[in-house]
C-alpha cells in the first residue's frame, strides 16, 4: 500500500467536513455573523484606512442688518483624519500522526469521522477566541478579587468576580493557557508564565488552574501568594507581553477597548476629538429598559440616529425581557410559533429607532454593549479558514511535517472589529442581575 500523503487528506476533506459526533460546546460566532467582513482594503495593503470627519466647520460671522459691507471672519475648516486599523492574526496549529491519517484516508468511516470532528473543533475553538476578541480584545479576560486559596491535587481554585464572569468564556475551556497580572498596576505575576485551565465550576464561578503547558510553566505557589495579596487580572497566554503598566497587546482591540478609549486609538486621539470617545457608563443594580433608554439618550445626542444592537449576558436579557413589555414589538419575522414560545431576540422602539436586545454567553454578567448596527464592521486580510493564506486558491488543508511522522493543519485569520462611530456607542458596566 502506498504511503498516505498530505495530498490524500486534502482530497478527502476539500469538499466538506462530515459530522458524526455530538457537539456539546455552546454556540458562538454571533458577532461574526452579524457584522460584515470588509476584506478588499487589506488585500493589497498593510492596514484598513477610514477617513473620519471629526468636527464641524467653525468660521462663522455674525452681524445685524446694518446694510453696510462688513468683514468676514477667517475660515476654520472641519477636521478630518484617517482611522488606521491594523488586522490581527490568530493562528491555531494542530497535528495528526501518520497512522491516524492513513486510517482516515484508506480505512473505516470511524477514523474519517474522528478527523472531521477534530476539524470542526479546531474551527469552533478559533471562532470562540475570535469572538472573545471582538468583545474584549486589548483588555483583561477576567478579574478575581483578593481571596484565600488552597492548592490541592496540583490545582489552585480561583473565584472569578461575578461582574467579570461569562459562562461562555470559561465553559469548555479546559486546557486553555492563561497568564495573570495584578489589578493594581498590571504588574506581571510570575513573569507572565503560563497556567492551564484544568477544571471549571460554572455554578460557583470558580476556575481551577495548574502549571502551564506553553512556554515556561507558572508556579502555583507564586500564583497563590499573588491572589492572597491582591486582586488579579487574567489574560490569554500570548495576548499580552511586558512586565508592568505598559503591557503590549498582540491581539485585536475589541468593542470594550474601542468604546472606553480615552487616548489615541487607530491614529486618532479621543482626548482631542469628542466624537472619537465612546460613552463609558457605570451603572448599578439590575439593568432595566428605563436605564437603557436613558443611556441611549446620550448616544442619540452624539449622533446615533438609526437601529442599535444591545449585546448583553443571557441573565441580563432575562431581566430586560420581563421589564417594560409594553415597549416591545415584533418585526416582519413574527410567527405564531415564535410568539407562543417566546423570542430569541427582543426589539424595542426608542428615540433612535429600534433597539435589538441580543443575549450572548460571551458577554460578562456585569457588562452591556450598545452599538449602532450600521457602524460596526470587521476588517482584515482573511476570514477564518483552514486554507494556506499564501496559496488560498489551491485549497489545501494538510501539509507534511518536515521533522515528525505526521501531517499538520492550521486555522488562520487576519481580522479586527472596527467601530466607525465611537460616540454613538456605549459600554455599560456594573450591572447586577436579578438571578
Amino acid at each position: 500500500m502506498a504511503a498516505t500523503t498530505a495530498g490524500d487528506l486534502n482530497s478527502l476533506y476539500k469538499v466538506a467536513y462530515a459530522s458524526g459526533v455530538e457537539v456539546l460546546l455552546p454556540p458562538v460566532g454571533l458577532l461574526g455573523q452579524k457584522y460584515d467582513f470588509v476584506p478588499s482594503e487589506l488585500q493589497n495593503g498593510k492596514q484598513y484606512e477610514q477617513p473620519v470627519s471629526l468636527t464641524a466647520e467653525a468660521g462663522f460671522t455674525y452681524s445685524l442688518d446694518t446694510q453696510t459691507a462688513y468683514s468676514l471672519n477667517d475660515s476654520i475648516g472641519m477636521q478630518m483624519q484617517s482611522a488606521i486599523v491594523p488586522g490581527a492574526d490568530l493562528v491555531l496549529a494542530s497535528t495528526i500522526g501518520y497512522n491516524q491519517a492513513a486510517r482516515a484516508a484508506h480505512s473505516s468511516t470511524t477514523f474519517k469521522t474522528a478527523l472531521s470532528t477534530k476539524l470542526e473543533n479546531m474551527y469552533y475553538s478559533s471562532e470562540k477566541r475570535l469572538e472573545i476578541g471582538y468583545l474584549y480584545g486589548g483588555d483583561k479576560l477576567a478579574t478575581a478579587a483578593l481571596q484565600s486559596v488552597t492548592i490541592a491535587s496540583s490545582m489552585l481554585p480561583i473565584v472569578i468576580d461575578t461582574a467579570a464572569w461569562a459562562t461562555g468564556i470559561w465553559s469548555g475551556s479546559e486546557n486553555a493557557q492563561v497568564v495573570f497580572a495584578t489589578s493594581s498596576g498590571d504588574t506581571a505575576v510570575d513573569s507572565l508564565r503560563s497556567f492551564t485551565v484544568t477544571q471549571v465550576d460554572v455554578d460557583n464561578k470558580t476556575v481551577y488552574f495548574s502549571a502551564g503547558a506553553l512556554g515556561t510553566p507558572g508556579t502555583l505557589t507564586t500564583l497563590k501568594t499573588a491572589i492572597e495579596s491582591g486582586a488579579l487580572n487574567v489574560f490569554f497566554y500570548g495576548a499580552v507581553s511586558g512586565t508592568g503598566v505598559s503591557f503590549a497587546y498582540a491581539e485585536q482591540y475589541g468593542l470594550k477597548r474601542q468604546i472606553t478609549n480615552t487616548g489615541t486609538l487607530f491614529n486618532i486621539s479621543a482626548a482631542d476629538y469628542d466624537l472619537w470617545r465612546g460613552n463609558n457608563i457605570a451603572t448599578s443594580g439590575q439593568l432595566t429598559m428605563g436605564k437603557v433608554l436613558s443611556y441611549l439618550s446620550k448616544q442619540r445626542q452624539r449622533g446615533l440616529n438609526g437601529p442599535a444592537d444591545l449585546w448583553c449576558n443571557p441573565q441580563t436579557w432575562a431581566d430586560l425581557a420581563s421589564n417594560l413589555a409594553a415597549l416591545r414589538r415584533y418585526d416582519g419575522s413574527y410567527s405564531k410559533k415564535k410568539s407562543s414560545n417566546g423570542s430569541e431576540e427582543l426589539e424595542y422602539i426608542a428615540m433612535n429607532g429600534s433597539v435589538k436586545i441580543l443575549p450572548y454567553n460571551l458577554v460578562k454578567e456585569g457588562d452591556c454593549f450598545i452599538v449602532p448596527s450600521d457602524k460596526v464592521i470587521r476588517i482584515g486580510a482573511r476570514e477564518l479558514s483552514f486554507e494556506d493564506p499564501t496559496n488560498p486558491s489551491k485549497g489545501d488543508i494538510f501539509f507534511s511535517l518536515p521533522t515528525a511522522a505526521g501531517v499538520g493543519l492550521r486555522t488562520y485569520c487576519n481580522t479586527n472589529i472596527f467601530l466607525e462611530a465611537p460616540a454613538q456607542a456605549a459600554y455599560i458596566s456594573g450591572i447586577v442581575n436579578s438571578i
